[in-house]
């Protein structure tokens, strides 16, 4: 509600006093050309390759698995490949953290304990901080050798060399942090696009990383030093994206991070709009919270690491906010009962540079990052499509972290619900305001007396009703997840209980598909 009201303040002062619209407007367009520029640049940075140092000894490494209602095959099949590592040292803790139901949780106790004394179930109810307090409480438990900590999220299925391969990158006692990218096991031909567009980010500002030394973690493949992460107190359970704010607050007290661009293993991806939408605010509004901590390092830390911090942190969020209620106001001053002065058609020409900006920019990005792919224009524009089709939830994200809107920590939800969630209750802000700019667009055609006027509108429309693409693009992941899903309670049928196929928890889900609920700690 907050935002909307902003909004409309916004859309009232661009038609009432444009004078400060306009000055709002020029410093929107000067950080939206600085962040573009920014990124345009990182983006042709050649691939950088780590050094790595053969390890004489195998140091012990904890394996840390935060869990909360996840579908007990999912975990199974995690666990069992972690069972099958090629190193020795090794422990795995599994922390399920406020699952209600036993017959949730009780299954993958019970696998976990088949598996042998390197694997230890705890579940704790009830345990605050989200996922942050889960990983704080596995710090508390691990083994007293333990000299790193790998975090791997309940849906992984790493591969057998990923602790001897991450050890590699350890060279030196300030490497704190071994970050590989994310890659999914749910991705088929026909979502391709949404794969595509999560592999930018890791193309493009994680190789970034590397050369500006400002490697952040991205939750998920990660493995630590443990002394590092107890030198800074743990996770910060307040932090919505606690792996990006952890990566910063592990450079301030000194520690360095390195990216290595390679799979160590597949998760999953959202199978469903609500879900993929969940994920995306967290993301931008939890980097829009670690923003504040960076400006609190800025002097402490090489100004080319917090500079690239800068750049990392704003990928997932567009400055159309402004742009978007000012173009709201042109399509009622076109209306020719309505006054309209030049300093109004300034006013349009600030909004449209602004909006332009961002999606040339970011179709750029797309295309330098699928370069060399076969059939890369394609595959990038329709990437760049899923990418802007989420544009209104990156621009309210940032601002609503700004003025302060609590945000609460959402599991991403990568299978199925026993309720379908309604695809017009997901995408009302933009069906609302791209029907709007298609108005808008209509009266410039009528009453208009510029080219930019209609175009400003289509493509502003446009670019908010690609969330319909989106939808397109996402939906065939459920039927893939749905078939996974089911080989896989086949696959551990003896550790399943009968009845949750049919039990619904207390959140109303069906058990085969819980993941998405608030946590209640």
């Amino acid at each position: 509600m907050i935002l909307i009201f902003i909004f409309i303040i916004i859309l009232v002062a661009a038609m009432s006093i444009p004078h400060a619209v306009f000055v709002l407007l020029l410093i929107n367009l000067g950080l939206v050309l600085f962040l573009s520029i920014s990124q345009i640049i990182v983006a042709l940075l050649p691939r950088f390759q780590p050094k790595t140092k053969k390890l004489p000894l195998q140091p012990f490494v904890s394996v840390l698995i935060p869990s909360y209602n996840e579908p007990p095959a999912i975990l199974m099949q995690t666990l069992e490949k972690l069972s099958h590592l090629e190193y020795e040292n090794f422990e795995v803790l599994i922390i399920d953290n406020n699952t209600k139901d036993p017959e949730i949780w009780k299954p993958v106790q019970n696998f976990a304990q088949a598996l042998g004394n390197k694997f230890r179930f705890f579940h704790v109810d009830p345990l605050s901080g989200f996922k942050a307090g889960a990983l704080n409480y596995a710090l508390t438990q691990v083994n007293l050798k333990s000299e790193y900590a790998a975090i791997i999220d309940a849906d992984y299925a790493v591969h057998p060399d990923f602790l001897e391969t991450a050890l590699l990158y350890f060279i030196e006692e300030k490497i704190a942090l071994v970050q590989f990218p994310q890659y999914y096991r749910n991705a088929t031909p026909e979502n391709q696009p949404v794969a595509d567009e999560y592999r930018h980010f890791f193309g493009i500002y994680m190789n970034m990383a590397n050369h500006f030394d400002c490697v952040p973690s991205t939750g998920t493949v990660s493995v630590y030093r443990v002394n590092a992460l107890r030198n800074i107190g743990g996770f910060r359970k307040e932090a919505l994206t606690e792996d990006a704010d952890v990566g910063l607050r592990l450079y301030g007290a000194g520690f360095r991070g390195v990216y290595v661009d390679r799979p160590a293993g597949f998760g999953l991806m959202p199978y469903d709009l609500e879900a993929y939408r969940k994920q995306k605010w967290r993301w931008a509004y939890g980097n829009a919270q670690s923003i504040k901590t960076l400006f609190l390092l800025f002097g402490k830390i090489p100004f080319r690491s917090w500079f690239g911090f800068l750049v990392h942190l704003t990928a997932w969020d567009h400055l159309n906010f402004l742009p978007f209620a000012v173009l709201g106001a042109y399509s009622i001053l076109l209306i020719p009962a309505v006054s309209i002065t030049s300093l109004h058609r300034q006013l349009l020409s600030l909004a449209s540079l602004s909006i332009f900006v961002t999606i040339v920019s970011k179709l750029f990005l797309f295309l330098v990052t699928l370069r060399g792919s076969k059939h890369s224009i394609s595959r990038s524009f329709k990437a760049f499509v899923i990418h802007i089709g989420m544009t209104l939830t990156y621009s309210k994200a940032w601002l609503a972290c700004l003025f302060g809107v609590k945000s609460a920590f959402e599991r991403t939800n990568k299978f199925i619900l026993a309720k379908i969630p309604s695809l017009l209750k997901n995408s009302l802000s933009e069906l609302i305001l791209g029907i709007w700019f298609m108005v808008g667009a209509v009266e410039a055609l009528l009453w208009g007396t510029r080219t930019i006027t209609p175009f400003a509108f289509l493509v502003s429309s446009l670019s908010l009703l690609s969330i319909y693409y989106v939808y397109w693009e996402i939906t065939p992941t459920k039927i893939y997840s749905k078939k996974k899903l089911a080989d896989l309670e086949i696959k551990y049928k003896n550790f399943l209980n009968s009845s949750n196929q049919t039990k619904t928890d207390s959140y109303g889900y069906n058990l085969a598909g819980t993941i998405v609920g608030k946590n209640p700690a």
